[in-house]
């Protein structure tokens, strides 16, 4: 090897070429930002031992991070019925509230809506001096149980499964309804379902009975026959169900096909719009007859 100066140069030469890039790789970017993490890392006490490897906890807490955005996404999927909203004040948690509690929304407004349109009838309509009460009383008990309770079971739940695709086509954007064929028949169906088995077989004969049980008089024979009153309500409205369907479909075959094509929060809500004018038909219809 010569000269023992030369061979520790010989011997020192792969240090000298390697130093450079040891050196740069030290220095980059991303080895700083790694270097500035794991100290401010240690600093919060999220690393106990050094010998926990960095790429470890890198993972954890990308893992942890990425949750709102799963989340956020599974939200944007149109599945679901009500809506987490941020607000703040009082008029905001108003503003919000269907969105965020549409059941009891559709409770409230279908209670009110079916008692005003009654009273609107009676007052304005009839003319009467004296509200009728008792026939009030049948459009508020109406409004409450059956539109109120019964129909979010109707059109929210049992809707949804027979018409799988009905809560996803609902909160599409009209652009995207357009083009979603399955929707779009679901869309049909569910109209269908509403107007000529929902309406003609169930709403009508419960009306019927909701009303001959409070108007029924049971004063004239101990107590209220439950029996009799079942065979009078139906037997009243197989004499009326001819008119009393032809009526209903007019309105709310056009009806349902916007009530069912609206967001699905928004779905009971606007069906309570457009019942407004129904209530106040069927009470000028039905109201007064005894």
């Amino acid at each position: 090897f010569g000269s023992s100066s030369s061979w520790l140069q010989w011997h020192r030469r792969p240090e000298r070429a390697s130093s450079p890039t040891s050196s740069a790789h030290a220095t980059t970017p991303a080895a700083m930002l790694r270097v500035a993490l794991r100290a401010r890392a240690v600093a919060r006490g999220d690393v106990q031992s050094s010998a926990r490897p960095w790429a470890e906890q890198t993972k954890r807490r990308s893992c942890q991070g990425s949750r709102p955005l799963r989340s956020a996404a599974e939200a944007k999927t149109g599945d679901g019925i009500s809506v987490d909203v941020e607000y703040s004040g009082l008029w905001g948690q108003i503003t919000t509230f269907p969105k965020r509690r549409p059941f009891a929304t559709n409770i409230m407004v279908a209670t009110v809506k079916t008692s005003c349109a009654d009273l609107v009838i009676q007052k304005c309509a009839e003319g009467k001096k004296e509200i009728d009460w008792k026939r009030n009383g049948v459009f508020t008990a109406f409004g409450f149980a059956y539109l109120g309770i019964a129909q979010w079971f109707i059109y929210v739940s049992l809707f949804t499964r027979l018409c799988p695709n009905a809560i996803k086509f609902a909160n599409m954007s009209w652009a995207e309804k357009l083009k979603f064929r399955a929707g779009q028949i679901d869309l049909v169906k569910q109209t269908v379902y509403d107007n000529f088995i929902h309406y003609t077989f169930v709403y009508f004969p419960v009306f019927y009975m909701f009303k001959e049980l409070i108007q029924a008089d049971s004063s004239k024979g101990g107590g209220i026959d439950v029996t009799k009153i079942g065979e009078n309500a139906l037997s009243k409205y197989w004499n009326n169900c001819v008119t009393d369907n032809l009526y209903m479909w007019s309105l709310w075959v056009p009806g349902d096909l916007l009530v069912y094509a609206c967001p699905i929060w928004m779905r009971l809500p606007l069906n309570h719009v457009i019942s407004l004018a129904w209530t106040m038909i069927l009470s000028n219809l039905r109201g007064s007859e005894k």
